[in-house]
């Protein structure tokens, strides 16, 4: 069984944290250069995955130091994308965002996140992934001033994503996390989504992972499960709890891995590993457990680093009380 992050870790409040907020407002007015900030984005990254490592995960993120938002990282690296207003309510976390805004056909110009994951895995003992936005989603919140149609704004951002994962798997990172939460927002687009995956995993060989935060599988199981090139399948255990039944009512495939986000990024309250433990014994249907992946149900960026430290040691710990029966 494999214990894992899905996604940030707290960063904001710490020294680093509070040098980057100060460097990228300078930066904004020209007071501040750009390799100060990448310095202090360096620190704090490098402070992220110790706390993961320390807390016992077996498979790690950046801490997702970089991105200001759900989105940002991507918007700007991306041709055809602008920065646009201030939003609430990120689908699956209610994070707050900048929208998109597709001003020209959407391209990709250069690798994006490549260059911060080698950065990370250098520092890493642990083997690390990158976790990102994907299409759906994205078309999803976008404002449209170019395509005049989702749809086709939705693949043009498949087919850049997709040289992006092609980019990152040159680089040498073996599993990809895309965040798809738009999906649960707007299940009867379900053909849709699935052109798009298709055409994002084209010529992506390494783990490719769907991680489904703010909702249940209720409407896309067992559908979801037969995506092509589909290598992991995470699911929200804590908002969507009640429909993780469903797993048992087909089949999981052979080979798939299931990733179970059951530590709630939202609460400060500290789960306990017997229970963590307890509730993927009770639940049915599972695969065996060296194709699970415990998890969180998404980011836990807003958290106190002793709070997020503490749920993933408890994590980890009810990781380690599976494999020992």
């Amino acid at each position: 069984m494999i214990a894992t992050l899905n996604g940030s870790f707290p960063w904001r409040e710490t020294e680093a944290g509070r040098e980057i907020a100060d460097l990228r407002r300078r930066l904004r007015t020209g007071e501040a250069c750009a390799d100060a900030l990448r310095l202090a984005q360096d620190r704090a990254t490098r402070e992220a995955i110790e706390a993961q490592a320390r807390a016992g995960l077996d498979l790690v993120t950046d801490g997702l130091v970089r991105w200001e938002d759900p989105v940002e990282g991507l918007v700007a690296r991306l041709a055809g994308l602008e920065r646009g207003k201030d939003r609430s309510g990120f689908p699956g976390s209610g994070a707050p965002y900048a929208a998109p805004v597709a001003t020209g056909e959407v391209a990709w110009r250069e690798p994006i996140l490549s260059e911060d994951f080698l950065f990370a895995r250098q520092g890493s003992a642990r083997p690390l992934k990158v976790v990102l936005t994907g299409p759906f989603t994205l078309s999803r919140l976008a404002e449209d001033r170019a395509y005049g149609d989702t749809e086709a704004l939705a693949m043009g951002l498949a087919i850049a994503l997709n040289q992006e994962l092609r980019s990152l798997q040159a680089a040498g990172c073996g599993f990809i996390q895309v965040n798809e939460p738009g999906l649960l927002v707007a299940r009867d687009e379900f053909p849709v989504f699935t052109r798009l995956w298709e055409v994002l995993g084209r010529g992506v060989s390494v783990t490719l992972c769907l991680h489904l935060a703010g909702g249940d599988l209720a409407g896309l199981y067992p559908a979801v499960t037969r995506l092509k090139r589909l290598g992991c399948l995470s699911v929200d255990g804590v908002s969507g709890r009640s429909g993780l039944g469903v797993i048992g009512a087909a089949p999981f495939p052979e080979g798939l891995q299931l990733g179970l986000g059951l530590v709630d990024g939202r609460s400060a309250k500290v789960e306990e590993e017997r229970s963590l433990a307890e509730t993927v014994r009770s639940l049915p249907g599972l695969p065996p457990l060296d194709r699970i992946l415990l998890g969180t149900a998404g980011d836990l960026g807003e958290l106190t680093p002793e709070v997020a430290s503490a749920k993933l040691r408890n994590l980890a710990r009810a990781a380690r009380l599976l494999e020992g029966g």
